[in-house]
């Protein structure tokens, strides 16, 4: 079995949702002051199973009156497909150098799709640390190390990046801000 195919092995497996350590919103050393807040589901897109949804529990803090959730290790923010799968892609496109195009009809998925997650990589890559690495590698090196990691080892690697900052992950830097409704944006520019 290939490197990147344990790779996709060890991120597939969906797990519970873990419960949170800290809230995203707050300093990093508050205690506990979150409740329980419902949850929604969303979809964890699985070759196998490509309309699986899975529950996902939401919290609120009380400090800012804001709700948060926590997804399983297995999936990512803004994305419906697998960590597993989307890393089997990059792995691909970066390590295996197979084109877009072909990667994309072998795979059904747009062409879109890929030069997003591509995108989307390439501007968290800069932020993306493996053990023992201090500074940032280019994407062929990251995954191709990352790839040879023991399974073991990945799993407890996303988590940490996930406890760090829950909206950094593999596939991009999303930001926590609000955005300002476009009214109060323009007038605030002139």
């Amino acid at each position: 079995m290939t490197p990147a195919l344990l790779l996709l092995d060890a991120l597939r497996l969906l797990g519970p949702c873990p419960a949170p350590l800290r809230c995203p919103y707050c300093p990093a050393h508050t205690r506990p002051h979150w409740i329980g807040w419902g949850c929604y589901e969303r979809y964890a897109w699985d070759p196998e199973q490509p309309t699986r949804k899975v529950v996902v529990p939401r919290y609120r803090c009380k400090l800012v009156a804001r709700t948060f959730s926590l997804l399983p290790d297995a999936l990512l923010p803004y994305r419906s497909l697998r960590t597993g799968v989307i890393l089997a892609w990059l792995h691909a496109l970066y390590v295996d150098a197979v084109p877009l195009s072909r990667l994309a009809r072998q795979v059904r998925v747009a062409r879109g799709t890929l030069r997003s997650l591509r995108a989307g990589f390439e501007r968290a890559l800069p932020h993306l640390r493996l053990p023992r690495q201090r500074a940032a590698r280019p994407p062929a090196t990251f995954l191709g190390a990352l790839a040879q990691l023991a399974p073991t080892t990945v799993v407890p690697l996303f988590q940490a990046w996930k406890e760090r900052e829950p909206k950094h992950c593999v596939v991009g830097i999303h930001s926590r801000s609000r955005r300002r409704p476009r009214a109060a944006a323009q007038s605030a520019s002139s």
